[in-house]
């Protein structure tokens, strides 16, 4: 399914939008190098800066501070480029997708595109909600992995020319900082991934959950429309035992406190939809509670290590304050961005999820008859 949304998404860059999809992936692609960029004019301030105060130079300190204002203004005017086109690049990708499938839902009536396959629920709430999910979650993950790449690269380099060799033991290790952000980001990477692995298969059900919560008050209207008007419509209690067969609600018992536990076999639909709502929320919060304590743990962390790991060398004089401050600073951009796919591990199964949707949908759209 996700190779069919990819498929079906990228269309965008083709026919009479090409020119303005193109526009904004270029021009956001540019501004992620531009961010680097200041990311390493930051750093290298810090050096200056803090060599000296070390050496205690007034005037020197005083135009340090002068350039950290003049980079402020900088950082603050690629921050503002870089949300501009990634933010117009998804209303635009997200428009083009949500108008793409909704002609193709209804263009052709001869083969009754309207009447899409009984396993498609709420189709309205796949092209309005689960296609703006998808692309805006797309865009945000492209632009970090492509990100990623830029920081890791400037930044090890950093690390690699500042930090220099380490010798333990009799042993030299050359570019030891390089070689001790991968140790550590690898360590909290794994973590994180065994932490969280089971998320993403919670973020789906949750996600299908709310999909179908909508439904079954999307269709609820419609039956009180019907009634109202002498057309009953007997399809909605059908729909209401098929989502309660769900794996989820036979399997897991998990209810918020302040939600009454509820018969599945008893009560309104509704009720039943909410505690199918109520058990895969649950397992969500399972989840995300479970990579908490490893997330705070690393935000404290982080930032120390590299401190720790110049100090023999700053006390030994082989680094100047400058050096240190800017090994670390340096350090915790690339620990960053090599930690960026797990502290993401949400995120990425938002847009799975929505993806997923969104595919199924245009699938059944091209295949109506379920064929």
């Amino acid at each position: 399914m996700i190779q069919r949304f990819i498929w079906l998404a990228v269309g965008y860059w083709k026919g009479q939008t090409r020119r303005t999809a193109w526009f904004l992936s270029v021009g956001f692609l540019i501004c992620l190098v531009v961010n680097t960029y200041m990311a390493l004019a930051v750093t290298r301030w810090s050096k200056g800066f803090f060599d000296a105060l070390q050496t205690h130079e007034v005037d020197e300190v005083i135009q340090g501070i002068l350039r950290l204002a003049i980079l402020a203004v900088g950082v603050g005017l690629a921050s503002i480029a870089t949300t501009q086109f990634r933010m117009r690049l998804q209303v635009g990708w997200r428009l083009w997708l949500a108008a793409s499938l909704i002609e193709k839902w209804l263009a052709n009536e001869s083969r009754q595109a309207c009447a899409i396959s009984p396993a498609i629920d709420n189709p309205e709430a796949r092209i309005a909600d689960d296609g703006r999910l998808a692309i805006e979650l797309f865009v945000d993950l492209a632009g970090g992995v492509i990100n990623i790449f830029l920081v890791s690269a400037a930044f090890i380099i950093v690390l690699w020319q500042v930090g220099g060799s380490y010798k333990l033991m009799g042993v030299v290790i050359p570019g030891y900082l390089v070689l001790a952000v991968f140790i550590y980001s690898v360590i909290t990477s794994l973590g994180m991934w065994a932490l969280g692995r089971p998320l993403v298969a919670s973020v789906e059900e949750k996600a299908a959950a709310e999909g179908n919560f909508r439904y079954a008050l999307t269709r609820a209207r419609h039956e009180f429309e019907s009634k109202a008007t002498g057309e009953v419509d007997e399809d909605t209690d059908r729909d209401v035992g098929d989502y309660l067969r769900h794996p989820v609600v036979k399997q897991v018992s998990i209810i918020p406190n302040r939600l009454p536990e509820i018969d599945a076999k008893g009560g309104n639909p509704f009720d039943r939809f909410l505690l199918l709502l109520a058990k895969t929320w649950g397992l969500v919060i399972q989840g995300q509670t479970k990579i908490v304590f490893l997330t705070h743990a690393n935000n404290l962390l982080a930032p120390a290590v590299p401190l720790l790991l110049g100090a023999p060398k700053y006390l030994a004089g082989d680094l100047t304050l400058g050096d240190l401050m800017q090994a670390a600073a340096a350090f915790l951009q690339v620990q960053l961005s090599l930690n960026w796919l797990a502290d993401n591990a949400l995120s990425i199964a938002n847009w799975s999820a929505s993806a997923r949707r969104v595919a199924a949908l245009d699938l059944a759209i091209d295949t109506p008859t379920g064929e």
